[in-house]
């Protein structure tokens, strides 16, 4: 056998059939363990005549991946760091720089307030008057003193506070951020050991190539594959000892993050505790000063806050002046005695609800819709505290009526509408429901228990009125102011019309024109809250008509079922009226303080109103001509006034006010059904009503 046979056989390359076994584990990097790294033997085996070819291959540590993975988040880690941390210093940068030329202007700043607001004024004004004493002069100027002072020093104390931020931030920058930059540098020499890597790698891989190829050849050239040995031997250490520097430096820089950053963040929390301490020694230094400068500022916002709300105030006020101004001229005029402007609306408003026929072979033009106003006219009287005047002077004019018929306001319709709106206002709804509430809750809930055609429903009925009547006579306190003044009236007024009548009519306005409405309708005036049955509101008028009767000093007609019982009842309860008026002469007849305010009667009821007066102008102010020209005057005026604001209408504005009669259709007042010639137990009373002088 030849020389290079013999190197052939116990070549670590190939292991001969027929001989012995080489040295493979001089060959193999790690065979026992490929994660170790350096060559593993290939699965896909090659035979050939010599035996088998080489089967190694270079495999990466894994200790090498995991570590480079570890590089590369803390690289990545402090590459966040460095960006937040430069962001930071950009800000706090910029921070210092204001927060100095800010405390600098603190004087500048208070020689402006102290010359041009208005606080500082009126403290110049007060010095100035105080002159004369010197004790007031030094404690002025000590004051001035002592607050120039405290801005001086918390100037300089701000000044102090941005120069420990400045260091603060020096220290991030020479502590934190620039030796991070180098630990990434450190890191970025990882470039440079991966690279002298990858070429023994590559190196080593090719040399097995080779011998590989040589091996599979058809003819083996020996001296090749020899030579091929040689090399191989030469990259193998060459690549172990890349490989143990790679990972020694891996390791090594791993380590070093590990212990250099946490240096870095002690010596930062160290600058930061540094910050803090010389910051609190400088602010418990200047507590003081900072004390008096908030004193002085909250004073400063005190006064200002005071100052605005005076001229808010002020604003206001002058606002409801221009609001009286515009209003009250036609205020004066709706409720200031004698009320003539009342009475010319109200026989308008009859003729509305009750045209004359029209003259024969006249063509029949369509009204427009009425614009009820009497609610509206109601609270305007209730918010100028006018509703008893206004009731003492219907009262007066209509005593001789009473005195012989004992019925109010028989033929004046209107005003028997305006009384009935005064029991819907906010101040009359709680005496009614003190007094009706049970009652006409028990009729409409059991309708069939007081059936007028039986005598058993007329028993109950009696009884509820007894029970409404026992709570009447306890209820002086209760009442209205206006109504307890205009009963009173008719009581003097009957007292010397009628001075030997035992029982007369004193509850006529009370009974008649207050109370039966309210009975007969109770879900119009608050007291109920859905429409009773048709069963239940016959009951109710029914009840309304003995309020009627009781009120009025009238009798049931025998043709009534129950008149005589019901006629006794009555009797039987009269002297109560008596004893209630006598004991409201004696009570408190003072006006209650009105619910309803100017400004909503500004806002809501005024413009109704004008609404109404504006269409019918020329019979309003055609009536003040023929009366006195100077009212004329001062009708003229306060419409005037009204309408100065008002935008001119348009065109379009004005054709659909000439086509409105024609399209609309008049809506039905819910006071309007009581609008109806006078029975037995109506509540109203006739519609007949003439032309009355109502001057």
């Amino acid at each position: 056998m030849s020389k290079f046979t013999n190197l052939l056989r116990k070549s670590s390359s190939m292991n001969m059939t027929g001989g012995t076994a080489g040295d493979r584990s001089s060959v193999y990097i790690d065979t026992t363990n490929s994660g170790s790294g350096g060559s593993s033997p290939d699965t896909s085996i090659i035979n050939t005549p010599f035996g088998e070819a080489i089967n190694e291959k270079v495999i990466e540590p894994t200790e090498i991946k995991l570590h480079e993975k570890n590089l590369n988040d803390i690289k990545a880690l402090l590459n966040d760091i460095i960006k937040s941390c430069k962001n930071y210093f950009d800000r706090g940068e910029q921070f210092a720089k204001t927060q100095v030329k800010w405390s600098q202007s603190f004087s500048k700043d208070y020689e402006k307030s102290t010359t041009h607001s208005s606080s500082a004024q009126q403290v110049y004004q007060q010095q100035q008057q105080q002159a004369a004493s010197v004790t007031n002069e030094n404690s002025t100027s000590d004051s001035n003193l002592g607050f120039i002072r405290a801005l001086e020093q918390f100037t300089s104390s701000i000044t102090k506070t941005s120069g420990f931020e400045s260091e603060w931030l020096n220290s991030v920058m020479e502590g934190l951020i620039k030796p991070i930059q180098l630990l990434i540098g450190a890191i970025d020499d990882k470039k440079q050991y991966r690279k002298r890597f990858d070429k023994a790698v590559q190196e080593y891989e090719n040399i097995i190539g080779k011998i590989k190829n040589q091996q599979t050849q058809k003819k083996i050239d020996i001296i090749k594959i020899y030579n091929y040995e040689k090399e191989k031997t030469k990259l193998k250490q060459n690549y172990e000892i890349v490989k143990n520097e790679y990972i020694n430096y891996l390791t090594d820089t791993e380590n070093r993050m590990h212990t250099e950053f946490l240096d870095l963040l002690v010596l930062h929390y160290e600058s930061m505790q540094l910050l803090n301490g010389n910051a609190y020694a400088e602010y418990a230094g200047i507590k003081t000063y900072i004390d008096s400068l908030r004193t002085w500022c909250l004073n400063e916002q005190d006064y200002f806050q005071k100052e605005s709300i005076e001229r808010d105030a002020r604003r206001v006020l002058e606002l409801q002046k221009e609001e009286d101004l515009k209003h009250q001229p036609i205020i004066d005029l709706l409720v200031s005695p004698p009320f003539y402007l009342w009475k010319q609306l109200s026989e308008i408003r009859k003729n509305e609800l009750f045209p004359p026929p029209p003259p024969p072979n006249t063509p029949i033009v369509v009204p427009p819709p009425p614009i009820h106003f009497i609610p509206n006219l109601v609270r305007v009287f209730e918010a100028r505290g006018q509703l008893s005047e206004l009731l003492i002077m219907m009262v007066q004019s209509d005593l001789p009526n009473i005195s012989m018929t004992g019925t109010f306001l028989p033929n004046d319709v209107v005003s028997c509408e305006f009384i009935e709106e005064i029991s819907n206002l906010p101040s009359s709804i709680p005496y009614l429901k003190y007094l009706f509430d049970q009652s006409i809750t028990n009729i409409i809930n059991y309708h069939d228990n007081y059936r007028i055609n039986t005598q058993q429903g007329i028993t109950n009925l009696i009884a509820e009125f007894e029970y409404i009547l026992n709570i009447f006579q306890g209820s002086v306190e209760y009442l209205p102011p206006p109504f307890k003044k205009a009963s009173i009236e008719i009581q003097n007024g009957l007292n010397k019309l009628s001075p030997g009548s035992k029982s007369p009519p004193i509850g006529c306005l009370l009974f008649s024109r207050v109370f039966a409405p309210v009975v007969a309708r109770p879900h119009q005036h608050q007291l109920f809250h859905v429409i009773p049955s048709d069963q239940a509101l016959e009951v109710l008028s029914f009840l309304s008509g003995m309020f009627v009767n009781f009120g009025t000093n009238q009798s049931f007609m025998g043709s009534i079922l129950g008149s005589q019982q019901l006629n006794e009842s009555m009797d039987a309860w009269k002297p109560v009226i008596t004893t209630f008026f006598d004991q409201v002469k004696q009570s408190d007849l003072t006006e209650w303080d009105s619910s309803i305010t100017l400004a909503e009667v500004y806002q809501q009821d005024i413009p109704v109103i004008q609404s109404f007066i504006k269409r019918h102008y020329l019979v309003i102010s055609g009536s003040f001509l023929n009366r006195d020209r100077e009212q004329l005057s001062m009708f003229t005026q306060a419409l005037g006034s009204l309408e100065a604001d008002d935008p001119p209408p348009t065109e379009k504005q004005s054709n659909s006010s000439k086509h409105s009669s024609s399209s609309s259709t008049p809506n039905q007042h819910p006071s309007s059904p009581t609008l109806s010639p006078h029975g037995s137990f109506n509540l109203n009373i006739s519609s007949n009503s003439g032309d009355e002088n109502l001057e």
